[in-house]
């Protein structure tokens, strides 16, 4: 439930972005993210951290997006992110008496010291390799985005979704440029989804052993 919790904004954001354009999307993500905090905070009671981080990178990347009609900052928001994150888990591993992940997972999950500095480092891997993944598909979204508004006289402001490639000048540019944008939200949502679901698959049987000997 959690899981499909902390995926419905992104869920949101690709089906608005598919349906009504990129900067409709945003708008909706943004709503989806400060629900699904208000929704944590009533189930348990106090804002998860990761909650605000995400929120507060989103209304400042996204929100500069919006303002200056240019995806780029947005595009940069899941890198930035997944970095932050995985800062965080490996640095937890020396600053308190518990890594983030035993803070998280803790009341549980019962595991030996050195089995959460191991996952620290998984996870913290996992989304370092996140990060650079998102960072190939920004670099080709952005990278044909700037091939089509230099070969042609049309306004940068203007969202993909809506341009008829069959009536512009430069109609493969055109072309190229909205798939490579709509290939970084699809790896937003699928890529994303699918790379954390395999950590998950992974640390449960890494940690399968563990609970195992626990029980006996």
């Amino acid at each position: 439930m959690k899981f499909l919790l902390d995926f419905f904004p992104i869920a949101l954001f690709f089906v608005i972005y598919k349906t009504m354009g990129l900067y409709m999307a945003i708008y909706a993500m943004i709503g989806a993210t400060f629900l699904q905090m208000m929704i944590a905070r009533y189930r348990t009671g106090k804002f998860e951290n990761i909650h605000l981080i995400t929120f507060g990178l989103l209304v400042v990347l996204g929100g500069v997006t919006l303002v200056l009609r240019d995806p780029e900052f947005l595009m940069w928001k899941v890198s930035v992110l997944y970095v932050i994150f995985a800062f965080a888990l490996v640095l937890s591993m020396w600053i308190g008496k518990k890594t983030l992940l035993q803070s998280m997972l803790g009341k549980e999950l019962e595991l030996p010291a050195n089995v959460w500095h191991q996952l620290s480092w998984l996870w913290g891997l996992g989304f370092t390799g996140i990060a650079i993944v998102n960072v190939y598909y920004v670099n080709l979204a952005l990278g044909a985005r700037e091939a089509l508004f230099t070969a042609t006289e049309l306004d940068s402001k203007i969202e993909l979704t809506g341009l008829d490639c069959v009536n512009t000048t430069m109609e493969q540019l055109c072309i190229v440029a909205q798939q490579t944008e709509e290939s970084w939200v699809n790896f937003k949502l699928f890529g994303t989804m699918g790379l954390t679901f395999i950590l998950i698959i992974i640390t449960i049987v890494f940690i399968k052993k563990y609970i195992k000997e626990d029980k006996k």
